[in-house]
């Protein structure tokens, strides 16, 4: 009986896929780790903080796991030469360098497709012929960007107004250089394909949840708050900002007991001096992150911009947790009024806020109908099963 030969494929990450400590990272490591049930999986990343751990725990599900390290000089010596030399996202030339593209087009002969975790790697495949490309753009960058060139002032918001014209023009070249393209959220991809004049499509596949960790218990006479992200990505930074300065002064009028836990890896500086407020901590890295979890009464996402679905959101519903954010932050996130609350004004919120923590059954009907939406929704067998779907096309 002659064997089946499983077909191999290439994962191509920006970034490390583990440890777990972004957004980027848990979308990128549950993809893999779905299509190593596929398909034999290669991994090639780009890293300047090579780590064993890395390597061993992207080995169970992949072939060969193959590190690109690099300095943090690099980077920003390619964004440097990217604004003079050509008119790519700063973005991609971030994260383009020759020995990469020297490795793909030795190697690329040997698989049956390649699957680029971003924009920030298409460029390694993007003119390549004969073979099968899958992009995963995440989310839409240049929503992202567009957002954000409105809030910032000075170098930062031209280097954004740059970077958006950029990014809009190279999300349309890709999504036509790639075989089949997916994304994370109807927001997102109705925002790309809005500029769109050609007939391809995008896929929608959100990320999927772990459902097996330990419920919020909602205690009586819990007067904590919580915010979990990465706490050196802008807009991460900008929401604990805009939450300490409009909304938390009003609740603690109200209720002089409450406290508000940052919990996340490196905290910038501007999130540092949030520490010096009266009852806001600062936690920087933690080991387990599903404690404070587990211990606050309500999970707050005041998000102002970015862009895909916020992973801290989907995390805390799967506990049944309580969750207050904004509109911005609820985007991709198709629910009722029931699974979570959205309040834009910072007045709203703070009311909201106050209602809730004096009202532990009010958080748990909320919690519980977030949690019946995130295990109808986004368990793992669902978007495996929308995964498969895409990639084979059945």
């Amino acid at each position: 009986m002659a064997l089946i030969r499983m077909k191999k494929i290439l994962v191509m990450s920006s970034r490390a896929p583990y440890p777990l400590h972004s957004g980027g990272a848990i979308r990128t490591y549950q993809v893999i780790k779905l299509l190593s049930r596929i398909y034999t999986v290669d991994l090639v990343y780009i890293t300047d903080d090579l780590k064993d751990e890395t390597v061993s725990e992207m080995g169970r599900f992949c072939r060969e796991v193959i590190p690109f390290p690099v300095r943090k000089m690099d980077y920003y010596l390619n964004v440097c030469k990217g604004l003079i030399s050509n008119t790519l996202p700063l973005q991609v030339n971030y994260f383009y360098f020759d020995k990469v593209q020297s490795w793909v087009d030795r190697n690329i002969h040997k698989y049956d497709g390649v699957f680029c975790n971003n924009i920030r790697t298409a460029e390694y495949v993007r003119n390549k012929k004969g073979i099968t490309k899958w992009l995963d753009f995440v989310d839409a960058i240049s929503m992202n960007y567009e957002k954000a060139k409105k809030q910032e002032t000075g170098l930062w918001r031209w280097l954004y107004k740059v970077d958006f014209t950029r990014c809009r023009r190279y999300e349309q070249m890709v999504l036509n250089a790639f075989t089949k393209c997916m994304i994370i959220s109807e927001v997102d991809r109705d925002y790309i394909l809005s500029k769109y004049k050609g007939e391809k499509d995008i896929t929608v596949i959100g990320n999927y949840v772990d459902i097996s960790e330990k419920v919020n218990l909602h205690k009586k006479n819990n007067y904590q708050l919580l915010f979990v992200g990465r706490m050196d990505y802008e807009p991460n930074v900008t929401a604990v900002n805009y939450f300490v300065e409009n909304v938390y002064p009003l609740v603690e009028n109200e209720i002089p007991e409450v406290i508000f836990y940052i919990v996340g890896i490196s905290p910038s500086v501007a999130v540092k001096k949030l520490a010096r407020v009266d009852k806001v901590v600062v936690t920087g890295f933690v080991e387990d992150v599903a404690i404070y979890m587990r211990e606050s009464a309500i999970f707050v996402a005041p998000m102002r911009s970015g862009a895909g679905v916020q992973n801290k959101i989907l995390q805390a519903m799967s506990i049944e947790g309580c969750v207050i954010t904004t509109t911005i932050g609820r985007e991709g996130i198709e629910v009722c009024h029931d699974e979570l609350i959205v309040a834009d004004d910072p007045v709203i919120m703070a009311r909201q806020i106050v209602l809730l923590l004096r009202d532990s059954e009010k958080r748990k009907i909320i919690g519980k109908n977030a949690r019946r939406y995130i295990e109808n929704h986004l368990s793992e067998e669902v978007i495996y099963s929308k995964l498969r779907s895409f990639i084979l096309d059945e």
